[in-house]
């Protein structure tokens, strides 16, 4: 649990340099994104609330730029915002186009959602940024 949380705190102070410009070398720009709000919902025999404070994530995985990801916390209510972070630097938003979706959730807080949904190829679900709709994420337990 304790890794968990190290890493979330590694992601965000990664993207915290990165898009302040913090580091003494100048930060390149990342790739062009699109802001992307949503809300993760459950459609059965789950909770969203009890996914607080359980280091949850959504994270992003694009198509058509393989490697390319995006991440965000899942807040209280199950609204997120994700940021996308490459080697080339780091920015709010995703880049353009269709999106494998999962959860990252701590060890013990994955029992909260059927498996597949920790899985980008096994989730089924697929956003496509911009999105003309509200992008929401329907899971179940």
């Amino acid at each position: 649990m304790q890794r968990d949380g190290a890493a979330v705190a590694l992601f965000a102070m990664s993207a915290a340099l990165l898009l302040s410009g913090c580091a003494k070398q100048k930060v390149r720009s990342g790739p062009k994104t699109v802001p992307v709000r949503g809300k993760v919902m459950f459609t059965k025999g789950g909770d969203v609330k009890a996914l607080f404070n359980k280091q949850a994530r959504i994270e992003f995985e694009s198509i058509e730029q393989p490697g390319v990801r995006a991440a965000g916390a899942i807040e209280e209510d199950g609204s997120f915002v994700v940021a996308t972070i490459t080697p080339e630097g780091g920015s709010i938003g995703a880049v353009p186009g269709t999106h494998r979706v999962r959860l990252d959730l701590e060890e013990n807080a994955q029992k909260l959602v059927a498996p597949q949904f920790l899985d980008f190829m096994k989730s089924g679900v697929k956003v496509t940024v911009p999105s003309e709709a509200p992008i929401e994420i329907k899971v179940w337990r």
